[in-house]
Formats: C-alpha cells, sequence, structure tokens
C-alpha cells in the first residue's frame, strides 16, 4: 500500500535519514464476532462446535486446529499500517476472550475485547467507542471471513483514504429471481451493476464517526456500515474482492474454508481482487 496523510507512522523500508515521501496512514481494525450464530450447527445437530470452555459461538470454532477469529486476526496483524484491532464478542465472552487471545495482536498491536450489542451495528458502535480515535481510517471486516488476502485489504484502504468509503465485493455471477408470496418467482432481476457486498469495508474515520453518530435516523434494517454512510448521501466506492473470501455462516462454509487451506490458499502467484469499481 502506498503512503497516505498520517503523520505517525513511516513508511516501511526506506533508511534512517532519508526522504521518506507522505507518511503511511493508520487503521484501527474493528472485527464484529458478537453474532450468536443461529444458523451455525454441528452435523446431526449434536455435540460442540467451540472448544471445551469457550462460549458458543463462530468465531471461537476450529478451523484448521486453531479458532476461526486467530485465522482473522493474523491477516490484519500483518498490515503496518494497523495500529489497534478491536474485537466486539457477546458479553459473556469478553473475559474468554481476553485470557485466551491475550492483549496484543501477533504484530504487538493492541488487541481489545468489548461486549458487543444487540446487533452488528450496535456492536460496530461499541468498538468505536473503545477506539483511541486517531487512526485514518477505519477497517470493519467480519470476524467469520478468515480467508481474506492482503492485496484486496491494502486496496480497499487505498481507494477509502482517496473517496471516503470503500466495500470489497464480487460482480454477481448467478441468475437472480424476485420471488412473490408463495415463492413464485415474480421476474429475473438484471444481473448487470449488481454486487455482492463483502468486507473489509474501510471509511475514513470521520467519514463513519459521522455515519454512526446518525445511524439511529435511518429507517430499515441495517445489514452493514456502508448503508449507514449511503443514507446520509456519502458515496462507496467499489472493489474487486475474491469468492474465497467466505462468510462462515453454516457448518458448510466451515468446511469449504477447511478445504481452501488444506488445498494450499492463499494459492502463491495466484492473488486476485483489488481492482476498485465504480
Amino acid at each position: 500500500m502506498r503512503c497516505g496523510r498520517s503523520e505517525r507512522r513511516a513508511c516501511p523500508g526506506v533508511p534512517a535519514g532519508e526522504s521518506q515521501g507522505p507518511p503511511m496512514p493508520t487503521a484501527t481494525v474493528i472485527l464484529p464476532a458478537a453474532g450468536r450464530g443461529a444458523r451455525f450447527a454441528m452435523p446431526g445437530g449434536g455435540g460442540r462446535a467451540s472448544p471445551v470452555g469457550a462460549p458458543e459461538t463462530k468465531v471461537f470454532v476450529s478451523l484448521a486446529g486453531r479458532p476461526v477469529l486467530a485465522h482473522t486476526l493474523d491477516r490484519f496483524a500483518a498490515l503496518e499500517a494497523v495500529v489497534e484491532v478491536i474485537v466486539p464478542v457477546p458479553p459473556e465472552a469478553v473475559a474468554w476472550a481476553r485470557e485466551t487471545f491475550g492483549e496484543r495482536v501477533a504484530s504487538g498491536r493492541p488487541l481489545i475485547f468489548v461486549g458487543g450489542g444487540e446487533d452488528r451495528v450496535e456492536s460496530v458502535a461499541e468498538a468505536l467507542a473503545a477506539s483511541d480515535g486517531k487512526s485514518d481510517l477505519v477497517v470493519i471486516h467480519d470476524a467469520v471471513r478468515p480467508l481474506v488476502r492482503r492485496a484486496v485489504v491494502e486496496e480497499a484502504m487505498r481507494v477509502a483514504l482517496e473517496r471516503g468509503a470503500a466495500v470489497v465485493g464480487w460482480p454477481v455471477d448467478h441468475t437472480v429471481k424476485r420471488v412473490s408470496d408463495g415463492r413464485l418467482v415474480a421476474e429475473t432481476v438484471p444481473r448487470e451493476n449488481l454486487w455482492l457486498a463483502q468486507t473489509p469495508q474501510v471509511f475514513r474515520r470521520d467519514v463513519i464517526a459521522r455515519a454512526y453518530e446518525r445511524r439511529h435516523h435511518v429507517v430499515g434494517r441495517v445489514t452493514d456500515d456502508a448503508q449507514l454512510v449511503e443514507a446520509m448521501g456519502g458515496r462507496v466506492a467499489m472493489v474487486r474482492g475474491d469468492v474465497a473470501n467466505v462468510k462462515i455462516t453454516t457448518i458448510e462454509d466451515l468446511r469449504l474454508c477447511e478445504a481452501l487451506l488444506e488445498a494450499g490458499w492463499p494459492f502463491e502467484g495466484e492473488e486476485q481482487g483489488g481492482r476498485a469499481d465504480g
């Protein structure tokens, strides 16, 4: 990622005393993980999905021998721009998470667990309140998307720094049907210009702060953070993501992530994604 506006972090790889150019922007990472995972169940409806002693939530489920959250933390710990990582979890899971994952990610930056709210939006609001408030960018990423590529994250950060807001996504490549009551097909929806939103969703701090201040004025259900920016008239750029950026919602999603890791993800030499659209 190229250097940006922040005055707190120098660009890596430049010898001391030499001109470094514009400093690298800094980022707060928020990993919402307070969902209860109602659709996630072990086959046959029996057995624990999480390790013994862990609260029953998807982010603590074992993926290739480690909790899902550990994989996701690794993705962001490797980014030079990240200055803090904040994870909203179910309130009853805060103490267990702190004891299990510690107070710092692998890079040494602060790892903060907070009790989540009643829904995703309120959980992110709790995380924003716990942030030091000094970073240039806020990166919000589903904790249950452990296979996000570094190149995609960095491109989303670059675009958000320039445009204010960026959402990673993937163009719809299936036929889309709108159905009426009784699951009868009402129409086939043209898929041109339709994208499936993923995460991360990245924002300049001032943009997402204003959007969350106005969140209670938004009518209807809010399902992602960019929707709040859209509601206040903000423009959001799309960044092409990656089909491997799976959100673990069901046991089948978990098995797919396991298979990708076993097959060698992220497949050296096959990095894809990271192109801005819109």
